[in-house]
């Protein structure tokens, strides 16, 4: 394994490791506040594309 997997899969463990750590805390870890933006639209669709779909 390169030097560079490694880097990555250490970052990897790091970072999941974090968003374990929020989520236990009830924080939202994806989120808009901004109605109108592409990144509003995509998580709030809830017809094709969206995270909060059906």
């Amino acid at each position: 394994m390169s030097d560079y997997e490694k880097q990555i899969q250490t970052t990897s463990v790091f970072y999941d490791a974090a968003i374990r750590a929020a989520e236990q805390e009830g924080i939202e870890v994806l989120s808009s506040v901004v109605p109108g933006s592409n990144l509003h639209q995509i998580i709030h669709n809830p017809i094709d594309s969206g995270i909060d779909e059906g």
